[in-house]
C-alpha cells in the first residue's frame, strides 16, 4: 500500500510538473518567433562597409588595429543568462578555455558566464548578458571597450565566441576574429603609376583617423549582428531542452501509469483470492460441523 500511495504522487507531481514546463516551452517558442521576426536586417549596412573598405588603400600605412602584435589575445565570450541553459553557456567556456593558455585576456558577457570564469584563476572584464530588446547601446559599451582597450595596447589579437544561430534545432560554438582586422581592406597597394595616382580617392580628414572610424563602425555591426544571432540561439536552444524534458516527464509519467495500474491489479488480485480462500475455509469449516452433527 505505501508503494501504491508513492506511486500516485509521483503521478501527481509529474501532471504538475508537466504542465509547469508545457507552458514554459510555449512562451519561450512565443518569445523566438517574436525575435526573429523583430530582428533587424543590416545587410545594406554591411554592403556599405564593403564598398568602402574597398576603396580605402592601406598600402605602406601602419595602424595598431591592422597589425598583428606580440600583446595577450584576447577572448570575448558571449553567455546567456537565461535558465535552462547550463549546457549553453558550459560548451562557450569550454571552447574558451580550449583557447587558453595562460596569459589571454577574457571580456565576459552575461552573468552565467562570469559565474563559470569565477571559478577559475583567469583575469575578466565582465558585461551585462543581452536583453530582450537586443539594444545597440549594450554594443556599443563592448565595442568600445574592445576598440580603447586594443589602442591602449592592453592585448592584442582579439576573437569572440558565442553560439552560432544555425536553425530552430541547431545552434554551434563559433569563433571569430574580429581584431587586427587587415583583412576588410583588400585594396593593398604600395606603388602606383601615373594613371592610377590621378584616379586615386582623396580621404579626409586622414587615413588613421577613416581606418579608426570604418573599422569602429564595423565592429559594432559584426557585434549587433552576433548579439542577435547569440539571442535567438538562446530561445531555441531553451525551447529545445524544455521540449526534452517534457518528453522525459511524459516517458516516466507512462512508466510510473504502468507500474501504478499493475501494482492495483496485483492488490485487487490478491485480495480477491483471500476472500475466495477465507469462503472456501469457511465452506470447508460448515462441512465439518454438518458431518459431526449427524
Amino acid at each position: 500500500m505505501f508503494k501504491l500511495t508513492r506511486l500516485r504522487k509521483e503521478l501527481d507531481f509529474n501532471r504538475e510538473i508537466g504542465g509547469i514546463v508545457n507552458v514554459l516551452s510555449g512562451v519561450a517558442s512565443s518569445e523566438f518567433y517574436r525575435l526573429n521576426k523583430a530582428r533587424k536586417n543590416l545587410d545594406e549596412l554591411g554592403d556599405y562597409l564593403r564598398d568602402f573598405f574597398q576603396i580605402v588603400d592601406v598600402g605602406g600605412f601602419y595602424h595598431p588595429l591592422l597589425e598583428e602584435s606580440n600583446l595577450p589575445q584576447a577572448l570575448v565570450l558571449i553567455t546567456s543568462d537565461l535558465g535552462f541553459l547550463g549546457k549553453l553557456n558550459i560548451s562557450i567556456v569550454n571552447a574558451a578555455l580550449d583557447k587558453y593558455s595562460g596569459n589571454e585576456r577574457l571580456i565576459v558577457v552575461g552573468k552565467q558566464g562570469v559565474r563559470y570564469i569565477e571559478e577559475t584563476d583567469m583575469l575578466y572584464t565582465a558585461f551585462p548578458g543581452i536583453s530582450d530588446a537586443v539594444q545597440y547601446q549594450e554594443v556599443d559599451k563592448l565595442a568600445e571597450h574592445i576598440i580603447k582597450s586594443f589602442l591602449a595596447e592592453k592585448f592584442g589579437r582579439t576573437s569572440i565566441i558565442y553560439p552560432h544561430f544555425v536553425s530552430f534545432a541547431v545552434w554551434e560554438v563559433t569563433s571569430f576574429q574580429i581584431l587586427p582586422c587587415k583583412f576588410l581592406f583588400p585594396k593593398i597597394t604600395i606603388g602606383q603609376s601615373k594613371e592610377e595616382e590621378e584616379d586615386k580617392v582623396i580621404l579626409e580628414p586622414g587615413l588613421r583617423e577613416i581606418v579608426e572610424s570604418l573599422v569602429g563602425l564595423w565592429l559594432k555591426y559584426v557585434l549587433y549582428g552576433i548579439y542577435w544571432e547569440s539571442k535567438l540561439a538562446e530561445w531555441a536552444a531553451r525551447v529545445m531542452h524544455l521540449e526534452g524534458s517534457l518528453y522525459e516527464i511524459k516517458r516516466l509519467d507512462k512508466k510510473y501509469r504502468f507500474e501504478y495500474f499493475r501494482l492495483l491489479h496485483e492488490i485487487s488480485d490478491k485480495n480477491i483470492r483471500e476472500i475466495l480462500a477465507s469462503r472456501l475455509a469457511m465452506e470447508q469449516g460448515s462441512g465439518v460441523e454438518l458431518e459431526h452433527a449427524r
